[in-house]
């Protein structure tokens, strides 16, 4: 049986935390006319919680379990965020200071995922690098992949009209024009990068894949420098449990979130909802918090990750 869907659904994921899902996430919302965005992370199996024109979410890890769902979604597009690998493993977070956020193990997991999809027509794949230099490329190439988007303001003006939640401040660091000031930050962390590199791997392939070099002559940088090989910040999905357990059920959270974007049930939905309470609006920002529908996230232990 088909279902009617009229809803549109985003979801932004990247190749490993502090990849610039969030900064993706804000633009979106501010630049362009979507109605539903709740201001947090949430994952791809949170559907809309009544009835409307486009749903806005993000949570990098969801790279992993996205195609099943891709396929079942005729309505889904999916934005990826690629950064360099470098930068990402030497970059921190306002909620622990004293450690970097992201292990390279991150990426040795997350980007293959990423690879097999990049020539599906609903999965668009995003550098970092050309959001920061080159917004007004990226503004271009969302708007021709995802014609059904009506702008507000040009990406560049992003600092000018947002208003972002709270936990989406701590992640950016702030509310400012968008920068390309954190590009190449890793010459400053050498010691972490080969640190991350002896634990997990090379990564010059990669590097040259997504157009960060050239050929392996940046590794000369390394020479002569003591690795970093201290832990980064606890996380529980930097693992090939977590991916296994993630994919089990896949197919089964396919239909579901097919069945939760249906028209009929989203009515169904916004009924009851105009029934019984009147909620904050969804696309409402700040401390604003969400129904539970919102938070379904995985209940999960931290481990220290590499």
């Amino acid at each position: 049986m088909k279902l009617k869907q009229q809803i549109y659904r985003i979801h932004v994921v990247g190749c490993s935390p502090r990849s610039g899902t969030t900064l993706m996430t804000e633009i979106l919302y501010n630049c362009f006319e979507i109605d539903m965005y709740n201001g947090f992370e949430s994952n791809i199996s949170v559907c809309p919680p009544h009835s409307g024109n486009i749903f806005l979410t993000k949570s990098p890890k969801d790279i992993v379990i996205v195609k099943d769902i891709l396929n079942a979604m005729k309505n889904l597009y999916v934005i990826y965020l690629v950064r360099d690998p470098r930068d990402v493993i030497v970059s921190k977070h306002p909620w622990d200071k004293d450690r970097y956020w992201s292990s390279l193990k991150f990426w040795k997991l997350f980007t293959p995922f990423g690879r097999a999809l990049r020539d599906h027509r609903r999965f668009i794949t995003v550098r970092y690098e050309d959001l920061v230099q080159n917004p007004g490329y990226v503004n271009e190439l969302i708007k021709e992949r995802m014609p059904f988007l009506q702008s507000k303001a040009p990406f560049s003006n992003f600092h000018k009209i947002a208003n972002p939640s709270a936990h989406s401040l701590d992640a950016l660091g702030g509310l400012r024009p968008i920068s390309e000031g954190s590009i190449g930050n890793w010459r400053n962390h050498k010691e972490r990068v080969l640190g991350q590199i002896l634990k997990h791997g090379p990564i010059s392939e990669d590097l040259i894949e997504y157009g960060y070099e050239t050929d392996n002559s940046w590794e000369r940088e390394l020479t002569g420098i003591q690795p970093d090989l201290k832990v980064s910040h606890p996380s529980a999905f930097d693992s090939q449990a977590f991916i296994t357990k993630k994919l089990r059920w896949n197919k089964l959270r396919a239909l579901r979130m097919y069945i939760g974007h249906s028209t009929l049930l989203l009515k169904l939905k916004s009924l009851f909802t105009v029934k019984n309470h009147t909620p904050a609006p969804f696309g409402t920002t700040g401390n604003n918090t969400m129904d539970s529908l919102v938070y379904s996230g995985e209940r999960v232990t931290a481990k220290t990750s590499g």
